[in-house]
Parts: structure tokens; C-alpha cells; sequence
């Protein structure tokens, strides 16, 4: 397997701590994976990595993100996404970074008066978008997508960024194509979150290898606001069962209890699971205790 060694993204550091060795639990294809954090500035990244040409083979023409056929509590997530930024922002240009099949934009439409944009590497996925509703989708990185300086007024990046092989360079990207008060929203999985801290390196959260980094909420913020924003709220925006129902599954069938796990791993998706278990993740997200982070920032005018 071809893997490549990398400094800290953020910082430029080489120090880091090994924190697990991880396994590609969605799909179960063969490879270990190393989780390491940066003793400089705190950030977590995968180091060895793979390569672009290895990381393709874990995103396969099945892979969750590119189906259409979403659940009832995957819309109600969309819709979610779309009030928030509605909230702060109801016309002028949009960018989803990652967009992936174009979901989001698709559904962003009907909150506002929008000029609508993504940026998606997969290939199959950006086609869909293009396709299935027609939207302008540009397929590749944002960095080679090369749009107008200050040119949105909504760049978002829903569970993309830890994607991303350069992250520092994507976030300055953004910066550079936002317009001076434009909205940034990034969410992103929470490395210390109480999920994290309790699977460890069976939390589905970690999504070895598609994701290269984890941000832990203060590395992020201070990031944010060195590159040139203002984070007006932060805080738990998405959390179900199924990331638990997932996390001990795995954690089962590492132990040899392979009919329980995956029986688990059956329920973990199941309307029944997501019924019985969202009033108390409407409790968590009160108490800013979900393991999925909601970043709001304002671009400041020079």
C-alpha cells in the first residue's frame, strides 16, 4: 500500500504521539492506519497516509454519501443545515465544498434566493449532481477550482474538511473566495467528544482512512480566527444512535462476538434504533455533548 509521511498541516510540526491504529470499519478493506497528534498545536492526522490513488478504493461507487436513497432521519439533517444557514443568510451565491451528490445544495434552494455552486473530487458523485438536478458542480479540489476572489457570500463544508489531505490550504482558499462579512459553516466529527473517548479506535467517528484529520474544537477555533474570521457559535449540531449502535458493534466483533456486533450493526440505521433513542440525543445536543461540531464564522472585513 502506498503511504506517504507528512508534517503537521496546521503547524508544520514533525512531534507527534501515536494515538490509535485504525481499520477501515465501514467497508472492512484490508489496511492499518495511524492516528498520531501533534505535540505543537494539538491537531490529529492520519501519518503514514495513503495516497490520493489508494483513498479512491475507499470511496467506491456504493459508498453511503453517493446513494440517493436516503433515510428519513438523513433528510431531516439536510433540512437542518438549511435553516441554519437561512438563519444568517437567505440570497446571493453558495458554495458546498464536498458536496458530494448534491443533496444539500439541491434542498438549499427552496430556503432562499440562491445562486448555487459545489466542488466535489469524486468523479461519480459530481456527475449525479450534474445529472439528477442539474446543478453547477465543479469536479475536483477547491484549490484547482479557481473561482473569482470574495465571490460568495456561503462557502460550507458539511463533513468534508477532515477529508481533505491539506485542510490549511483549503480553510485559506475559502477565505479568499468568501466576500468581506460572508458565512463560513464547517461541521465536523469531535475528537473529544464522549464517543471518541469511550470506542477509542472503534469509534465510527474516526472513518478511517477517508478521514485524514480530526479538530479538536479549540485547534479549529484558533485556526479559524488566524486565517482571518470571527467564530460567532460553536457547538453540538448533529448525534444519533447509530454512531454508538455502530461504535460497539465493531468493538463486538473485535472481541469474536461476531452475531451480537452484527446484529448492532443491522439496528444501528433501523427507525426503531433512531425513535426510541432521539429524545435523548435532543437532550445531548442541548447540553452540547453530540459528537458532530457545528462551526459558524463570519469572514472580517479588512
Amino acid at each position: 500500500m502506498a503511504l506517504e509521511w507528512v508534517d503537521c498541516d496546521f503547524c508544520g510540526g514533525s512531534w507527534t504521539t501515536p494515538l490509535f491504529m485504525l481499520r477501515d470499519l465501514k467497508l472492512g478493506l484490508p489496511g492499518e492506519f495511524r492516528l498520531v497528534r501533534c505535540e505543537r498545536c494539538g491537531l490529529l492526522y492520519m501519518n503514514p497516509r495513503p495516497t490520493w490513488n489508494i483513498l479512491q478504493e475507499h470511496y467506491p461507487a456504493n459508498y453511503g454519501s453517493f446513494q440517493f436513497n436516503f433515510s428519513q432521519r438523513a433528510w431531516y439533517g439536510i433540512i437542518r443545515r438549511c435553516k441554519i444557514v437561512s438563519t444568517y443568510q437567505r440570497s446571493g451565491r453558495l458554495l458546498d465544498v464536498g458536496c458530494s451528490i448534491g443533496t444539500f445544495l439541491k434542498k438549499m434552494g427552496e430556503f432562499g434566493s440562491w445562486e448555487l455552486y459545489g466542488v466535489e473530487p469524486v468523479f461519480i458523485a459530481a456527475q449525479f449532481a450534474r445529472t439528477r438536478f442539474n446543478l453547477n458542480i465543479f469536479q475536483g479540489t477547491l484549490s484547482e477550482s479557481c473561482f473569482p476572489s470574495e465571490f460568495f457570500d456561503v462557502v460550507t463544508w458539511w463533513d468534508a474538511l477532515e477529508h481533505v489531505p491539506d485542510p490549511s490550504t483549503c480553510l485559506n482558499e475559502t477565505v479568499r473566495v468568501l466576500k468581506p462579512g460572508g458565512w463560513l459553516f464547517v461541521q465536523t466529527p469531535d475528537p473529544n467528544s464522549w464517543e471518541a473517548r469511550l470506542f477509542g479506535s472503534y469509534w465510527v467517528g474516526y472513518d478511517a482512512p477517508r478521514h485524514l484529520f480530526m479538530f479538536p474544537r479549540i485547534v479549529l477555533l484558533r485556526k479559524l480566527e488566524e486565517i482571518g474570521f470571527k467564530v460567532v457559535q460553536v457547538g453540538s449540531f448533529a448525534g444519533n444512535a447509530s454512531t454508538v449502535c455502530k461504535s460497539i458493534g465493531h468493538w463486538l466483533r473485535s472481541r469474536h462476538q461476531e452475531m451480537l456486533g452484527n446484529l448492532l450493526l443491522r439496528l444501528a440505521d433501523s427507525s426503531i434504533t433512531q425513535i426510541a433513542a432521539a429524545p435523548f440525543y435532543v437532550l445531548l445536543r442541548y447540553l452540547d455533548l453530540t459528537s458532530s461540531v457545528l462551526y459558524i464564522a463570519q469572514k472580517l472585513y479588512q
